[in-house]
């Protein structure tokens, strides 16, 4: 017998990232990225959030909500096996799954009232949260755990420089509503975004939004050179 569940967000996340391409493929590895977990009605009472203030990170559990779950298939091709090699979608990360909920642990940089600011985070702006759990060190870090093919944090790999035309309006866009502006888009663009079976052409220019800025850059081999950045 089908048992039906149903969830409920408890709030929304409002992230640096505005586009899916470029956001890091795990939590944790652009420390820059910011986020605001903001609690909706009923859930946006001070007493829910009591004492969490106490913990340094959090789980946030929350739903891929611009992922198709009806595009989810048995086995993906993770990134770290350079997006050929294919593996069963419950021995992977993918997003493209059964039930398109996610995963997070993140830093917890302050509560505002019934918002708490996030660190770290891999969450796509307006993100749907569906809850919220301390992270406990002691039963939640396991140092002996094995993790196969991405038993080790990925090396930034790239060299991030910017257009010398393209510095001075960095500076001028970093506000306090786009904080560390410089720091998380060299950052991101360290851990090559670009789909892992792509060949490299120099030619050729990407780009994605951070905060409500469009982000231009181009690649040639492990260096990566940032040539617009506009709203």
């Amino acid at each position: 017998m089908e048992t039906e569940i149903k969830l409920k967000p408890i709030g929304t996340i409002r992230s640096c990232y505005t586009d899916k391409f470029g956001i890091p493929r795990q939590p944790g590895l652009v420390s820059s990225a910011t986020a605001t977990l903001e609690l909706i009605p009923p859930y946006n009472q001070p007493n829910a959030l009591r004492g969490i203030e106490a913990f340094s990170h959090l789980w946030i559990t929350f739903v891929f909500h611009a992922t198709d779950a009806r595009q989810w298939k048995a086995t993906v091709r993770p990134p770290r096996l350079g997006g050929n090699e294919r593996v069963g979608v419950f021995a992977s990360r993918s997003n493209f799954r059964p039930n398109p909920i996610g995963l997070s642990v993140v830093e917890l940089l302050g509560v505002e009232g019934t918002a708490l600011r996030l660190g770290g985070g891999d969450f796509l702006d307006g993100t749907p949260a569906l809850d919220i759990k301390p992270y406990i060190p002691y039963v939640d870090s396991v140092p002996a755990a094995r993790g196969a093919f991405a038993s080790a944090a990925p090396e930034p790999g790239n060299t991030v420089v910017f257009a010398a035309e393209v510095e001075p309006i960095v500076a001028e866009l970093e506000t306090p509503d786009r904080p560390h502006l410089r720091q998380l888009i060299a950052d991101m663009l360290a851990y090559n975004p670009r789909p892992a079976y792509q060949t490299d052409d120099p030619g050729r220019v990407f780009g994605t939004r951070v905060f409500d800025l469009e982000v231009k850059w181009k690649h040639s081999g492990d260096n990566v050179t940032v040539i617009e950045l506009k709203s």
